[in-house]
């Protein structure tokens, strides 16, 4: 076990597999899985603070690594895996990507076999890994739920956001068990990281939950930490509070100081989810919004369909009339516009109809008619 812990990249590690990955027992396999996520998962982080991309070669590298691991698990019997082996293989195969149907499948129906032995720690991490692998196991959630109930109050901050963030993903509305966990997850709160904050605010959106209670406990500590959000974790806490309708000036505030700061981060999607939710939220705060429009206009050739669309919809709820945001808003709509669908294509129409101030040219107005039909 300690060559593989000793590993510090994945050229030694590949080394190692190719060494003594033919006599790997399951504790093993495991760990080597485990060492490639983490590995993997900490170059990726290094390239982005360097705002560079991964190299051919890593990724060949961990591509090779990754297959020859799956490989000995499938020699292995899975019934001489723990619970926490079990885990952490799941676990390693959702940040891989790994989509080896046979092996998943296999390894999931020993997962449920041992579910009773999984520790708080092991539930969190194989219902995150479900989610990002995109299982769908009728038999699966049952059972991961009436396990996950008995053991919710021993479930860390960490633990308690991947879940509900899971379960979003998942599509899991149990109510009983959703309102236990945020029981626990009230008590703990204060020591939820700003990640987990936004996450589960996200996810309590997406699950459609109202629980005045629990959102007002977490407001109470978001507003603390807000200054610890980055870019990401702030967009989708404004998204979130818009869909949950939580309009708390005492959040926006702060929200709106410590996001001004960080629009350069934003990327498009952070942007145009913003914009709709501080429409929704009928914030028209003019210094933000002016940081905003500066920020956009530099970003708008990345937009997708759904963001330009959304953007100009929430631009003409706030009464923007910036003549540079909307020409350069037409000049990427027009080379886009093919792939416009028809939500997308009404929300542009919608957004015109409303802003009489706005130079739209009527070859592009034409455009936008035909298309409805």
């Amino acid at each position: 076990m300690g060559e593989i812990t000793a590993c510090r990249d994945l050229r030694s590690l590949d080394r190692v597999i190719a060494d003594h990955g033919q006599r790997f027992d399951y504790r093993k396999v495991s760990a080597a899985m485990n060492k490639v996520a983490k590995l993997q998962r900490n170059q990726v982080a290094m390239a982005h603070r360097m705002m560079q991309d991964l190299s051919v070669l890593a990724l060949h590298e961990c591509s090779h690594a990754v297959q020859c691991v799956v490989g000995f698990g499938q020699s292995l019997k899975l019934p001489e895996f723990t619970a926490q082996a079990l885990s952490n293989t799941l676990w390693a195969a959702a940040n891989l990507g790994i989509r080896d149907e046979a092996f998943i499948a296999t390894l999931l129906s020993e997962v449920k076999l041992k579910l009773p032995g999984f520790n708080a720690q092991e539930l969190s991490n194989t219902l995150w890994a479900a989610a990002k692998l995109g299982i769908q196991d009728p038999a699966f959630i049952p059972t991961w739920l009436s396990e996950a109930k008995l053991k919710l109050p021993e479930f860390n901050a960490q633990a308690l956001s991947n879940t509900l963030w899971a379960a979003a993903n998942l599509g899991i509305k149990d109510e009983a068990f959703t309102a236990s966990l945020l029981r626990v997850a009230k008590m703990k709160l204060p020591k939820f990281n700003a990640q987990e904050l936004s996450n589960t605010l996200w996810a309590a959106a997406n699950l459609g939950i109202k629980d005045e209670a629990f959102f007002a406990a977490w407001l109470r500590v978001a507003k603390l930490k807000l200054p610890g959000f980055n870019a990401q974790e702030l967009s989708n806490s404004l998204w979130a509070a818009s869909n949950l309708c939580i309009k708390d000036e005492a959040f926006i505030a702060p929200w709106l100081s410590v996001a001004k700061l960080k629009l350069p981060e934003f990327n498009a999607q952070n942007l145009s989810n913003t914009l709709w939710a501080a429409a929704n939220l009928g914030i028209e705060d003019e210094a933000f919004i002016a940081a905003w429009l500066s920020e956009a206009k530099l970003k708008l050739p990345g937009f997708n369909a759904q963001e330009l669309s959304n953007s100009l919809l929430a631009a003409a709820r706030l009464g923007i009339k910036d003549e540079t945001f909307i020409t350069t808003w037409l000049g990427v709509a027009r080379l886009k516009l093919s792939v416009f669908n028809h939500m997308d294509v009404q929300q542009v129409a919608t957004a015109i109809a409303s802003s009489n101030s706005w130079n739209i040219d009527t070859g592009f107005r034409n455009k936008i008619k035909s298309r409805l039909g």
